[in-house]
C-alpha cells in the first residue's frame, strides 16, 4: 500500500509541476532457518518484547516535535519535521526536491520552492501514514528480530539516553533467518521507550534512520499561505 500511496503523490505533484517522487526499498521478510545464538550470547528482549517499530515510533507521540531523516545507501532519501500539536502535521522533503506538507486532514504539495497546491483529503490522509519511516522498516519487527537482539548497553545516541540493540546472523535464534550472512541491523532505543535510530546494512542497499531535535522549538510546520 505504501508504495501505491507514493505514486499517487508522485502523480499529484507531476501534474502540479513536472516532480516525481522517489520511493524507497523495504526490508526483508524473515524467512526460517538461520543458525541459533552462539553459546555465551543471551538475546536480550525486556526493552523491545517484540522489536514492533509501530510500537517503539508510538512513544513520540507524546513528545511536542521531532525531525526524522531516512537515507538510503548514504543518500538522503527524505526529511520531515512533525509537531503533535494540536493536531499532528508534518512538512516533508523528498531527495527530488518535492515538498509535502500534511496539517491534520489537510495537505498540499510542490517543487523546491514552488508554491504549493492543496491536495484532496483522502490522499492527505493516507500520506499521513505513508510517509512513516517506521512503515519502511516494518521488515524488521516479530518475535524473530526481538529473540536474536543483543543488547549492546546504555548509549547516548541523537542527544538521548538510549539502549544499543545489534542483530546478525551470529546473533539469530530459534531458527531466525530474516537476516542473510554480512548483514545486520543496529538500533537505538530510548529509555521511554521509542526510536531514536535504526541502521540496516548487507540488505542491498543499506538504510539509515535518525529520529533528532526532539520537542526542539525550532521545529515548525506552518499552513502555507
Amino acid at each position: 500500500m505504501t508504495a501505491a500511496f507514493l505514486l499517487a503523490a508522485s502523480a499529484f505533484v507531476a501534474a502540479c509541476g513536472g516532480a516525481t517522487a522517489t520511493t524507497t526499498p523495504g526490508a526483508p521478510t524473515p524467512a526460517g532457518g538461520a543458525p541459533t545464538a552462539p553459546d555465551g550470547v543471551v538475546p536480550s528482549i525486556g526493552a523491545i518484547p517484540s522489536f514492533d517499530l509501530g510500537q517503539l515510533a508510538s512513544g513520540l507521540e507524546n513528545h511536542d516535535s521531532y525531525k526524522a531523516t531516512l537515507s538510503v545507501g548514504g543518500t538522503p532519501s527524505y526529511e520531515t519535521t512533525v509537531v503533535t500539536k494540536p493536531v499532528v502535521s508534518r512538512d516533508i522533503k523528498l531527495k527530488d526536491g518535492t515538498r509535502i506538507v500534511v496539517i491534520g486532514d489537510e495537505a498540499w504539495a510542490g517543487q523546491g520552492d514552488g508554491p504549493l497546491r492543496s491536495m484532496p483529503t483522502a490522499l492527505a490522509t493516507q500520506l499521513y501514514a505513508a510517509f512513516d519511516p517506521t512503515i519502511l522498516f516494518r521488515g524488521f519487527s516479530g518475535p524473530g528480530w526481538a529473540e536474536s537482539a543483543v543488547d549492546k548497553g546504555a548509549e547516548q545516541k541523537n542527544g538521548q539516553d538510549t539502549h544499543h540493540y545489534h542483530i546478525d546472523s551470529t546473533t539469530a535464534a530459534n531458527g531466525f533467518n530474516g537476516i542473510p550472512a554480512g548483514a545486520s541491523v543496529d538500533a537505538w532505543i530510548a529509555d521511554e521507550g521509542y526510536l531514536v535510530s535504526l541502521i540496516a546494512t548487507g540488505f542491498g542497499q543499506d538504510l539509515d534512520i535518525e529520529v533528532t531535535n526532539i520537542d526542539d522549538p525550532a521545529n515548525k510546520v506552518e499552513k502555507p499561505s
